[in-house]
């Protein structure tokens, strides 16, 4: 039965695969268009009208990690070459269009400025632009029709499974947690164990925990925790911080890289309460 809310969205599958390249459309219901194009793919743009030489608000999407740059341009058949060539993060380029092309330079800016703040504000993706544009003069009555448009974007964003725009939800977790500090450097770690099946223990960092920034000589695992960095953290003011939960195979683990030292994860964490991790759970 149909509500007076209902509309279709409509997917047109340009290669012929659902994972492949598409055009994502609400129909009479917007001029919105979002084409969605695999970095493999990127050359379809050349052959798209709707894309070849026409303004256009983007997103170039990252995996796993969640990383996103944001972008417009005039012509993103051309300004695609520019980052295949210089940004090696992504592999998925969504691109948003009016079908009626009358979406100009200045509308587009001003898209990517409300983009870039809506974004920011979620905090769900790490956004890889180098700073922030100025809001743009537009006339009023364009400013209106540009937040119209962006409010489809965010529609057709979500529809696509990308969730770029919407605030993170926080889990909470009942787990027994536990806690590692450094008392000679900003390092703390919160986290749980679970036991799966028996077989081992997990100890999953929590979101927002700070690694320490410098590493002792005797650490043995500096490569690993540099890589680790590098995909799970983001640096902000001199701190290191973790962007999500990460799972260890070893409590040991876990602490030894939120202290960088050597470090006896059985030991070292400690519930609420100043129990050891050791006394609650039997190895």
């Amino acid at each position: 039965m149909k509500t007076k809310n209902t509309f279709t969205i409509h997917t047109e599958l340009l290669d012929g695969k659902l994972d492949g390249a598409r055009n994502i459309y609400m129909g009479a219901n917007s001029t919105c268009h979002l084409y969605v194009i695999p970095r493999e793919e990127i050359t379809i743009a050349n052959t798209i009208n709707d894309i070849s030489g026409q303004p256009a608000f983007y997103i170039l999407l990252g995996s796993p990690k969640p990383q996103a740059y944001i972008g417009q341009t005039t012509d993103f058949a051309n300004r695609k070459n520019d980052h295949v060539q210089k940004k090696d993060f992504w592999n998925t380029a969504l691109v948003f269009i009016s079908d009626n092309h009358k979406i100009y330079g200045d509308d587009v800016k001003y898209l990517e400025y409300l983009g870039i703040d809506a974004a920011q504000n979620a905090g769900s993706y790490e956004l890889l632009n180098g700073s922030n544009p100025k809001k743009p003069n537009i006339a009023p009555y364009r400013v209106n029709d540009m937040e119209v448009f962006f409010r489809d974007i965010q529609l057709l964003c979500k529809f696509f499974g990308c969730y770029i725009f919407e605030i993170a939800k926080k889990e909470t977790h009942s787990e027994h947690m536990f806690f590692v500090k450094s008392s000679d450097r900003p390092a703390q770690g919160t986290g749980f164990y679970d036991e799966k099946e028996g077989k081992f223990i997990l100890i999953i960092l929590m979101e927002g925990s700070l690694l320490a920034t410098e590493v002792v000589k005797s650490f043995k695992s500096i490569a690993s925790r540099d890589l680790f960095i590098k995909e799970h953290c983001k640096k902000d003011k001199g701190q290191i911080i973790l962007l999500h939960d990460v799972s260890f195979e070893s409590p040991s683990g876990a602490s030894g890289f939120v202290l960088g030292r050597p470090s006896n994860g059985w030991d070292d964490w400690k519930d609420s309460d100043g129990k050891k991790l050791s006394e609650i759970v039997k190895r």
